[in-house]
C-alpha cells in the first residue's frame, strides 16, 4: 500500500485506492463529478513523488508541468504527496446572474466571473458551488458577447447541481469556475472544409457557439448542424438556428427528433440520420458533442466511413458519478 500525504495529514490507501477516494475517505473537501478523468474537477497538484500512471491524461501541457494530477484516476504504488491549494488558486468566483428555461428539460445559465476568462466557444468549464458539489458544463457563449458566460445544463431526476439551478434559488449565488478545458473549438485554416456539427440535447452548447464562431470567421465551406431530442419540443434556439440559416447560404440546420411530425422535423435516430445524409466522410471536420454512448459510437462510425480522426473533435458528457 501507499501512502499519500496532504497538508501533513498520511492516508494509507487501500489496493487499488484512488488519490480522490482516500482524501474524501479523510475527511478532505475535494470537487468530483464524473470520476472518470473527463470533466477535470478533482485537480490535486503532486509536490513530492512520482506521478501516479494515467493520472495527466488530458490535461493541458501547462497543468501537467506544474504537477497537476487528476485525483480520481492517480492510484499510487509509490508514497506521494499532495496539495489542495494550488488547485483552489485556479479558480475564479463568480456570480449567477439569471437562470431560464430553453426546452422542457434543459437550462441557460448565465454568470458573471469576477475577472475575465480567456476561453474559446466549444470549452467546457467546472462550476463548483460552496459546498464543493462540481459538475462540468460546456460554453455556450463567445468571448465576443461580452464578460458574461452562457451554460446550458440539463435537468436531472435527483440532479444535485441542476435541481439547484431549477428550483430558482440559484440566482445571485456566488459560486467558482474552474477551467476552461477541452479542445472541441472552431479553428480557422481551411476555410472550404465542410464542417459537421451534431449534438443531442444540451449538446448544442458548444455547437452553438462553434457555430457562430465559424460564421463570424467566414467559413466559405458548407455547414450543417444536426440538434437531436427524443421528441420535438426537446429542439431549443430553433428560431435564432433558422435565422442563422436564413443569414447564411453555406449553413443548413438539421433538428432531428425521436418522435414529432415529420413535416416540422426529421424523424428517427440522430445518429442514422446522420450517416444516411453524408457523403462526404473523408473530407469533412466534424463536431460531436452530448451523451459518451452516442458521441463515442458516432465517432467509430464515421472513422469506418473514412473521416479521419484528427478531423473529429468529440466532448462526450459524461454524468456525475453521484
Amino acid at each position: 500500500m501507499a501512502r499519500v500525504t496532504c497538508d501533513g495529514k498520511h492516508i494509507e490507501t487501500a489496493s487499488g485506492e484512488s488519490v480522490l477516494d482516500a482524501l474524501q475517505r479523510s475527511g478532505f473537501q475535494v470537487s468530483s463529478s464524473c470520476r472518470a478523468g473527463a470533466c477535470q474537477s478533482c485537480l490535486v497538484q503532486l509536490t513530492r513523488g512520482p506521478v501516479p500512471e494515467r493520472a495527466q491524461l488530458g490535461l493541458k501541457p501547462s497543468l501537467r508541468e506544474l504537477g497537476f494530477l487528476l485525483a480520481c484516476q492517480a492510484v499510487p504504488n509509490e508514497d506521494i504527496e499532495v496539495s489542495l491549494a494550488g488547485a483552489r488558486e485556479l479558480e475564479v468566483a463568480a456570480r449567477i446572474e439569471d437562470v431560464h428555461w430553453l426546452s422542457v428539460d434543459v437550462l441557460r445559465v448565465r454568470l458573471s466571473p469576477c475577472q475575465k476568462l480567456g476561453y474559446r466557444a466549444g470549452q467546457f468549464l467546472t462550476l463548483v458551488r460552496p459546498d464543493g458539489v462540481a459538475r462540468s458544463y460546456s460554453i455556450a457563449s463567445r468571448p465576443e458577447d461580452g464578460d458574461a458566460l452562457e451554460l446550458h445544463v440539463r435537468v436531472l431526476p435527483e440532479g444535485r447541481m441542476s435541481g439547484w439551478l431549477a428550483a430558482g434559488e440559484a440566482v445571485g449565488s456566488a459560486v467558482t469556475l474552474r477551467g476552461p478545458a477541452g479542445d472541441c473549438f472552431y479553428s480557422a485554416g481551411n476555410s472550404e472544409q465542410p464542417l459537421v456539427l451534431v449534438g443531442v440535447g444540451s449538446g448544442l452548447a458548444p455547437l452553438w457557439g462553434i457555430l457562430r464562431d465559424a460564421l463570424a470567421a467566414g467559413h466559405r465551406g458548407p455547414i450543417e448542424l444536426w440538434h437531436g431530442a427524443r421528441v420535438a419540443s426537446g429542439l431549443y434556439l430553433r428560431r435564432e438556428l433558422s435565422a442563422l440559416e436564413a443569414a447564411h447560404p453555406n449553413f443548413v440546420y438539421r433538428p432531428c427528433a425521436l418522435e414529432g411530425d415529420p413535416s416540422d422535423v426529421r424523424v428517427g435516430k440522430l445518429d442514422e440520420l446522420l450517416l444516411a445524409a453524408t457523403t462526404a466522410f473523408n473530407r469533412s471536420r466534424f463536431y460531436l458533442c452530448g451523451d459518451a454512448p452516442l458521441v463515442n459510437a458516432l465517432k467509430r462510425a464515421l472513422f469506418l466511413r473514412g473521416a479521419s480522426l484528427r478531423e473529429i473533435y468529440a466532448d462526450a458528457f459524461v454524468g456525475s458519478a453521484a
